[in-house]
């Protein structure tokens, strides 16, 4: 019966609004009655909300002040002068308990001219150390602009804020220093003169729990062939909140197939699939931009010698660690298969909080990225190896057109010496290298031959003395292969071989049947003199 009479009123209330509706001239088949919102049920205990927003209704219970760069004696020139000379200039002393939560600056110079250090409770060494631009999460010495949660920087990227929240129960000493560029620019005034705002606050009593803000800027290059680079690493108790990476190409291409390396107290706790993964984007990086927590406001292309500059905050999600912390991520060019192999510069600017000031590390001294840019640091060469390039032709034929010779390619990064001696025999020709060993006697003969799609079947006499098998140098390509791969060794044991000039003749008169070419590469050669 209950049943009955709800349905009869709301039966009733329907036909009450078509009346209605009808009345005004409305379709009564558009027309349905809605209930009237409210708020649902509370909970036994109501919580009210912690937000930015709603924390602004209620009593706020510190002091706020600031420490600026404006001229006690008035006027329009409202700056200090850094001096080029290197000594740290103060910027704030601030007695505590506090925090810093606000710093803006700006200056005429570059990035990589000055470096920023913040000292916590009275410490002699730095537990913020890096170049102010990468500080203000731009790398590379390069203004650029960006807009991150933390960060944000604006005018051409001259306009640089930072929002980290840095306490402090005793004190914070914040200062900036010359590096050497900013000695060598052009000797105007204004290269040294800095603006900046450091707001902060002073509580009434110390914080309870305090974990202090840490930043430490590291660079590599180049990185160690076969090791990952390291990015940030801290002993404490504390969480990783984010990295700025910067890096400049040698080798040439997409530069990041490395996957990045998070290690917890000793253990590996976070494996990842790419460089550019882990900053949370796709497919390599093809242009400049930023987000809240991740973004590449620097992004000059893949050719030698373009930079890069990405950024990747935890504010949503940070690390936990509770006796040490190491971020690392692998050096891995897309034309190579061997992870580890790169040679591209990289820096790096860790943030992180712990409850006690970090113990001091080395001291930043000169940022490497400041001197001579040098194409070929890290070239690497195999020990004891005589390069086929720097050998002497005597003789060649092909049947290719045109008769080519043999001739060199650079081809990095995992040719000894980045080249090596290519010859195309169009499937009947051959070439020969003067070839010096150093006493008369036998020898190990171990030939590097790269391998690739084009390259054919080669065979190897010595004074016109064949010399092993023909080896098949051959490489099938697919979707995970590379254009070219590192030379595989080929050993030939006891070879005879005079004193000072011998014949090597290498000939191309078959491939494999899936082939492309006829075409050979030479590396290098080592003679090892057998007991």
């Amino acid at each position: 019966m209950l049943k009955t009479n709800a349905w009869l009123s709301l039966g009733a209330t329907v036909l009450l609004a078509l009346l209605s509706a009808n009345a005004r001239g409305q379709d009564p088949r558009m027309c349905f009655p809605q209930p009237e919102p409210g708020p649902a049920a509370l909970p036994a205990r109501s919580v009210f909300p912690r937000d930015p927003m709603s924390d602004l209704t209620r009593s706020q219970d510190y002091s706020a002040s600031r420490a600026s760069s404006y001229q006690p004696q008035g006027g329009p020139r409202d700056n200090i002068y850094v001096p080029p000379t290197g000594e740290e200039v103060t910027l704030a002393d601030i007695q505590g308990p506090g925090a810093i939560t606000h710093i803006w600056t700006t200056q005429r110079c570059g990035g990589r001219d000055l470096v920023i250090r913040i000292y916590w409770e009275g410490n002699a060494h730095p537990s913020v150390e890096a170049p102010i631009g990468d500080f203000f999460g731009v790398a590379m010495g390069v203004n650029a602009p960006m807009r991150s949660v933390p960060i944000q920087v604006t005018s051409e990227g001259r306009s640089r804020n930072c929002w980290w929240n840095m306490p402090f129960n005793k004190s914070a000493r914040v200062t900036v220093a010359a590096t050497e560029t900013l000695k060598n620019r052009d000797g105007k005034e204004d290269d040294g003169a800095l603006y900046y705002y450091i707001d902060y606050r002073v509580y009434p009593k110390p914080i309870p729990d305090i974990h202090y803000f840490h930043s430490r800027f590291i660079e590599t290059d180049p990185p160690a062939r076969g090791k990952p680079v390291t990015l940030v690493e801290a002993e404490g108790d504390g969480h990783f909140v984010g990295v700025v990476l910067g890096s400049r190409n040698r080798v040439g291409g997409w530069f990041g197939e490395g996957d990045d390396i998070v290690t917890v107290d000793g253990k590996v706790a976070m494996l990842g699939t790419g460089t550019e993964d882990y900053f949370c984007n796709a497919w390599g990086l093809d242009q400049p931009f930023s987000s809240l927590y991740h973004g590449a406001p620097v992004m000059e292309g893949y050719k030698p010698g373009h930079r890069l500059s990405v950024y990747r905050f935890h504010i949503l999600d940070p690390v936990p660690f509770r006796k040490s912390f190491k971020l690392e991520i692998e050096h891995w060019p897309w034309i190579s298969p061997i992870p580890n192999s790169g040679r591209d510069y990289y820096s790096s600017l860790g943030f992180w909080y712990q409850k006690t000031v970090h113990r001091p590390w080395l001291r930043l001294a000169r940022i490497v990225s400041n001197g001579p840019w040098d194409p070929d640091k890290g070239r690497w060469h195999v020990s004891g190896a005589l390069e086929a390039e720097d050998l002497e032709v005597l003789s060649s034929a092909s049947s290719a057109q045109g008769n080519p010779r043999p001739g060199a390619r650079e081809v990095k990064p995992n040719l000894s010496g980045d080249r090596m001696l290519v010859f195309d025999s169009g499937g009947d020709g051959q070439f020969s290298l003067a070839v010096p060993a150093e006493m008369e006697g036998r020898y190990t003969v171990k030939v590097y031959y790269p391998r690739a799609p084009e390259f054919g079947v080669v065979g190897l006499a010595v004074n016109g003395t064949p010399v092993g098998e023909p080896v098949d140098t051959y490489l099938r390509k697919n979707d995970l292969s590379r254009p070219l791969w590192p030379a595989r060794v080929h050993g030939f044991p006891g070879v005879a071989l005079k004193k000072g000039r011998n014949e090597f003749t290498f000939s191309v008169k078959d491939k494999n049947q899936r082939a492309t070419g006829y075409q050979v590469g030479l590396d290098c050669i080592v003679l090892e003199k057998e007991k």
